[in-house]
């Protein structure tokens, strides 16, 4: 072979494992970037618009034994998320994110609601050591539980957000939703998301004030 013929079949190589390591470094910086935005959910700091849907009526069982509705938070704002409390990843920090929004508006007429994705395991006396372990005032902050099927369907329908299970465990969303008084959901905030939980603190004011 002569030596212009090594020569290219080199060249050759050098293009060949260029392109490759380009394709591999583009990969690498669209993940980061996607990880980048699910982290800080970076958006423009505007007050979103009112989604034109209404959270459908359920009835389910408080940390207290007592049965909650719909239409005991009709006139409220309120905050909700999906958790289970034997999650041992997102669900302790959404509960810690949620107990500093209690104590932010501790003189304020905002309520919480946290609905249990493990209602099996999530019995009310359960709920009520969660409850107490994240200093929940059980006036203002319910934890329900209740028919598994009820409240997958209304975590997907009622609220748009994931929730289920599979052989991996159990699945749901990290956002909470703003409720208003009307009983529409004002927005969904990734409670991960520092510039998120701005959002959700100033939209509260917001409504607090009309």
């Amino acid at each position: 072979m002569s030596e212009s013929s090594n020569t290219n079949s080199q060249k050759q190589r050098i293009d060949k494992s260029t392109l490759i390591w380009v394709g591999l470094g583009g990969i690498i910086i669209a993940i980061a970037g996607l990880n980048l935005w699910s982290a800080f959910d970076v958006k423009p700091q505007v007050s979103p618009k009112i989604v034109e849907a209404s959270v459908p009526d359920f009835r389910l069982t408080n940390q207290q034994g007592q049965s909650l509705s719909l239409s005991n938070m009709a006139g409220k704002i309120w905050v909700a998320d999906f958790i289970f409390t034997n999650c041992p990843t997102i669900c302790p920090a959404m509960t810690q994110e949620m107990a500093r929004l209690q104590s932010e508006f501790v003189t304020d007429p905002v309520y919480f609601v946290s609905f249990s994705v493990d209602p099996e395991r999530d019995t009310v006396d359960a709920l009520s050591r969660y409850a107490t372990a994240y200093g929940a005032d059980d006036r203002r902050w319910h934890f329900l539980t209740g028919e598994k099927a009820s409240i997958y369907q209304l975590a997907e329908h009622g609220f748009s957000l994931g929730a289920g299970h599979n052989s991996g465990g159990i699945l749901h969303s990290t956002r909470f939703v703003l409720i208003t008084p009307d009983r529409k959901i004002y927005g969904h905030y990734d409670s991960r998301s520092k510039p998120a939980m701005l959002r959700l603190r100033r939209d509260v004011k917001a409504l607090l004030k009309k």
